[in-house]
């Protein structure tokens, strides 16, 4: 598996801006998701990016709101192939200058203290930091029922948090509670909403824990990215609406397709600005299901408001889908009841 010069172009120079937050955003995904999923680099393709390797400490200096993604993308350009040590300089000024108290988020703070583990240059307080951190983690986790209800920043905090936790599966979590049904009730509500996005991380999740991975939901993931649209556009200037375009998507399947041993990032782009679309796609389940539940259960209306009365409204397709997300895991049909209230 491999990044070539064309796909790395593609997003280092053609669709956003050098310098832009977005740009900083998606390459940031991109270089990491190929370091930690051993992926190689093109060495051509570094030079893509040799100017913001050039840059970057006087970058950090100059925007330290930004040195997350700063020293991220160094760090792994650098275990990448580039030659230099500038990683270790902005290391050195996160911590002279004690960035990493400068969040509020234990999920940023977590990334930063990866950071600069990988980097060799641990702050004075690094300990009592990840400590603090960790114990704060499992009371997150330490109720599953809480990742019933469909919330999204919840969800994404959670498998941000795993990856930095394993070092993106590179070493084990040090976690006392079950992280495991958060995880599938997680993954069961995505895949009932088609969230290729969110199922994709919680997968990978599932796989830097050394987990099981329900047989259903990587079918579903690898026959999804099959779906992306790529079409091509030189006015695209930013990619972090994703109701204009599916770059994250995008990413993030691939990384998940890589941690199975699959082929990645095949499609060719010829020094154009590749645009990532979806095709229309009908009313999720989850949708139709809290619909359902709203009308049947919170308004009081008069009718059968059993999941079998839901069920009998599905169409073929939907019922199919339905059997077979019930089907991937025992946790299923608690979750269900759960999250609508039906009987």
């Amino acid at each position: 598996m491999f990044l070539s010069y064309d796909t790395a172009e593609a997003f280092a120079v053609k669709r956003n801006p050098s310098l832009s937050f977005p740009f900083l955003k998606e390459n940031g995904e991109l270089l990491s998701i190929c370091v930690n999923a051993g992926i190689l680099i093109e060495p051509r393709a570094l030079n893509l990016y040799q100017d913001f390797y050039s840059n970057a400490y006087k970058l950090t200096e100059r925007y330290p709101q930004y040195y997350r993604f700063t020293l991220g993308m160094i760090l792994d350009l650098e275990r990448g192939g580039m030659r230099g040590d500038e990683s270790r300089k902005i290391a050195q000024f996160v911590t002279d200058e004690n960035l990493v108290e400068f969040d509020t988020s234990d999920v940023r703070k977590l990334e930063t203290l990866t950071m600069l583990e990988q980097a060799g240059q641990l702050c004075p307080n690094y300990q009592r930091l990840y400590d603090d951190i960790v114990a704060r983690i499992e009371g997150f986790i330490k109720n599953p029922d809480w990742f019933m209800k469909f919330n999204k920043p919840l969800f994404y905090d959670l498998t941000h948090i795993v990856f930095f936790l394993t070092d993106f599966g590179s070493k084990a979590a040090p976690l006392k509670n079950d992280i495991h049904s958060c995880l599938i009730y997680m993954g069961l509500l995505a895949i009932l909403d088609n969230d290729a996005d969110l199922l994709s991380e919680v997968c990978l999740c599932l796989k830097y824990l050394a987990l099981e991975i329900p047989k259903f939901w990587d079918d579903y993931l690898s026959d999804y990215a099959g779906h992306i649209r790529v079409t091509f556009d030189e006015s695209v200037a930013s990619s972090l609406n994703p109701s204009v375009d599916e770059y994250h998507i995008y990413l993030v399947l691939n990384a998940y397709l890589a941690s199975q041993g699959q082929g990645v990032f095949s499609d060719k782009f010829h020094s154009r600005a590749p645009r990532f679309s979806l095709p229309n796609t009908p009313q999720s389940l989850l949708s139709k299901l809290s619909s359902f539940a709203h009308e049947n259960a919170f308004k009081g209306q008069k009718g059968d408001n059993s999941l079998s009365a839901f069920i009998s409204c599905l169409g073929e397709s939907d019922i199919n889908h339905w059997q077979k997300s019930l089907a991937s895991t025992e946790l299923s049909e608690s979750l269900v009841r759960r999250f609508s209230g039906l009987n």
